[in-house]
């Protein structure tokens, strides 16, 4: 099967490059793996380009000014469009493989690796600021932290678990569910831009928040500080808006985390309704699919990993401060004083995931007894994001770091798909 290795050079800390002359390409080699092409991204959306070029026409173009060609059906490649099968090492972040999943499946149609009935094989290799869905397949055990003697997402011998997998023929292959929104106008149809597919992320308020404005940071601050600086420049602010919550793939209703029992309860419909939604503000609204964390230690969707999830479902991770007994509206005050609990949340997901078992007591402090929880944590088929007309900023959505604005009165409606059974990723067998 062909061999193609794709790589982003700016993402994250600028490391790939030196990477891959290094250590991937040469590994390899060593393997005696061959490599069809080698591809340096040159521009956003070239490494979606260059999959779906691949898809298209089983070709790739490696040199941009077409100088250098390599067909599959030239020399050596006989019977290659037979196999159907691509497989690419790809040094990215999320962002990356958030394009190539967007250029093969971004269309309404289903899109291209759907009609092409392709499988592609994505190899990762971290090299962006977060790298969720990398952490989440291969989180490091004591041995890695042991090899690393540091910073373990730092370490070599780390971001080449996959490819060292991959090459042995000892690793797995997870396919990806996908999370898939769709930017409604006011009418409740389409507003005309091209749908969004997630792999890992869709997210509201703060996250969406942090987000949009860690960009402006990137360049003085190309790690993950910049995402905090971000977050600290948004901690007070509340989002006003009507989430509605959408049935499970089978037509069974949304679920609610109960940490007194570890185990998700059936949510109930609005009374005379079969409708489950809920009313803001929101502080947090984060779904994921596919990963259990956003960083290696930002373990925000821990349910993920310890209670399977049902496929075609995402975990939502809600925080709703007026449910905090000690807060009686939504004035500049109650905003401030929220904050502290916003970062007990956030700060527990840097704890294993111990966010999931936070309530409130009588009093409005954080604790793991007392009544409702702090941080809700759903479980369904997708949502609809309804903010009010009127709150600039409950607009955003991010889609794997990618934000984009809704239109005045837009709603955004995200269901999750089973549909990227053909695009697998390699994960520990």
């Amino acid at each position: 099967m062909p061999l193609y290795v794709i790589y982003n050079p700016v993402c994250g800390n600028k490391s790939a490059p030196a990477l891959f002359r290094d250590h991937v390409l040469p590994y390899l080699k060593r393997r005696g793996k061959a490599i069809e092409c080698v591809v340096e991204t040159e521009r956003e959306g070239h490494a979606g380009e260059v999959v779906a070029g691949l898809l298209k026409k089983w070709d790739i173009d490696c040199d941009s000014t077409g100088e250098s060609r390599k067909e599959l059906d030239g020399p050596g490649g006989e019977g290659r469009e037979e196999e159907k099968t691509l497989d690419v090492i790809l040094g990215s972040g999320d962002g990356t493989l958030h394009e190539i999943v967007n250029a093969l499946f971004g269309s309404p149609d289903g899109g291209l690796a759907q009609e092409s009935g392709a499988k592609v094989k994505i190899v990762l290799v971290p090299c962006g600021t977060a790298n969720a869905l990398y952490s989440s397949l291969y989180p490091p055990g004591p041995k890695d932290e042991e090899n690393a003697g540091g910073n373990v997402t730092e370490s070599v011998g780390y971001k080449m678990k996959a490819v060292k997998e991959y090459a042995e023929g000892n690793g797995g292959e997870v396919p990806l569910s996908f999370a898939v929104t769709t930017l409604l106008g006011s009418g409740g149809n389409s507003d005309g831009r091209k749908r969004l597919v997630s792999s890992v992320v869709t997210s509201t308020s703060l996250h969406a928040a942090i987000l949009r404005d860690s960009e402006r940071l990137r360049e003085e601050y190309p790690g993950i500080e910049r995402f905090k600086i971000a977050a600290q420049e948004n901690s007070d602010k509340w989002y006003n808006a009507r989430v509605e919550l959408l049935p499970l793939q089978d037509g069974s209703p949304p679920t609610v985390y109960d940490p007194a029992s570890s185990e998700f309860r059936a949510l109930q419909p609005q009374p005379q309704s079969d409708v489950w939604y809920m009313d803001g503000p929101f502080a947090y609204f984060l779904s994921t699919v596919n990963v259990d964390r956003l960083e290696l230690e930002f373990n925000i969707t821990a349910l993920a990993r310890r209670i399977r999830p049902p496929p075609g479902s995402c975990d939502i991770v809600i925080v709703r401060p007026l449910r905090d007994p000690s807060l009686a509206n939504e004035g500049e005050e109650a905003r401030k004083a929220f904050v502290p609990k916003l970062w007990t949340v956030l700060g527990g997901a840097y704890q294993g995931g111990k966010h999931v078992s936070l309530r409130y007591g009588a009093n409005g402090e954080v604790g793991e007894e007392g009544g409702e929880v702090v941080a809700e944590y759903v479980r369904c088929g997708g949502w609809r994001w309804i903010p009010d007309k009127d709150d600039a900023g409950a607009h955003y959505i991010c889609s794997d770091g990618s934000v984009v604005e809704l239109k005045k009165g837009g709603i955004a409606e995200c269901r999750v798909s089973t549909q990227g059974q053909n695009l697998v990723v390699c994960a520990s067998a």
